[in-house]
């Protein structure tokens, strides 16, 4: 449970985060083999656990004031993030541009995952969907200046929220196997600090952190409600089927805070 007050400094440990994230999906699978496929999961990072000291962060919960000021430095750093209703009409364009042979019913295809987007989706047009997606690609139009776009606000914004909300941590380590500094100058955390951490740690916290900016619905009567973000989806039928990868050190809350609904 997250805190109900913006004052407050929550401490997160990515691994416990992760296990409690895979304890919750294992209650909740209905299959043998997904129940089995989980139960490793949880075994190999109970393992990961028992093996080493955590790292610990201590992160602010973001004020209204502060989602701003995190909203401007991303839009100083050239971060966007397309809806999909905006990489959708881009697709059907480049597609138009492209002008193959099977252009509408290519185009038809895109329509009806579309549509679909919100609740289930037929796994073959998806397949079907990716096919399209390479061409568009390849192209080089709209749709993969777009796509650039959506990963490079995935690459940034998780750094600047860890500037603006990480106040601290523990049992992180230099190169040198010494505590890792930590350093804050003018209320930001300084990109030597955050050099310590690797690549997917950092993206790790920042998720975790802009899920702050998100409340359960337990807690909107404390917090303001953001709104959905159009790329917001529920669990299709193809999801259920195969166990979720989930990479060691990975947050609960990666995938949903992929879709930056921060307001």
């Amino acid at each position: 449970m997250l805190p109900v007050s913006t004052k407050d400094v929550i401490p997160f440990t990515p691994r416990l985060d992760q296990l409690a994230a895979l304890t919750k999906l294992r209650e909740a699978a209905d299959k043998p083999e997904l129940i089995a496929g989980f139960d490793r999961l949880i075994d190999q990072v109970q393992a990961e656990i028992d093996a080493a000291p955590q790292p610990v962060y201590r992160l602010r919960v973001p004020s209204h004031f502060q989602r701003a000021a995190f909203r401007r430095d991303l839009r100083a750093a050239g971060a966007t993030y397309p809806g999909d209703a905006e990489l959708y009409k881009a697709l059907r364009e480049d597609l138009r541009e492209v002008n193959p042979y099977n252009l509408d019913s290519l185009l038809e295809l895109v329509d009806s995952v579309e549509a679909a987007a919100q609740g289930d989706v037929d796994p073959d047009a998806l397949d079907g969907l990716e096919a399209i997606t390479r061409l568009a690609r390849a192209a080089g139009g709209r749709y993969a200046a777009m796509e650039g776009d959506r990963e490079f606000w995935l690459s940034v914004a998780p750094i600047v929220a860890c500037r603006h909300f990480l106040l601290g941590w523990e049992e992180v380590k230099a190169a040198d196997g010494t505590d890792a500094p930590f350093v804050r100058r003018r209320d930001i955390t300084t990109d030597e600090t955050l050099s310590h951490l690797d690549e997917a740690e950092l993206r790790t916290v920042g998720f975790k952190i802009m899920s702050l900016m998100r409340p359960s619905k337990d807690q909107e009567k404390n917090f303001a409600s953001p709104s959905r973000s159009a790329s917001s989806r529920k669990p299709t039928k193809t999801a259920s089927k195969s166990l979720p990868a989930m990479p060691a050190g990975s947050s609960s809350e990666n995938t949903s805070a992929e879709t930056p609904a921060l307001s």
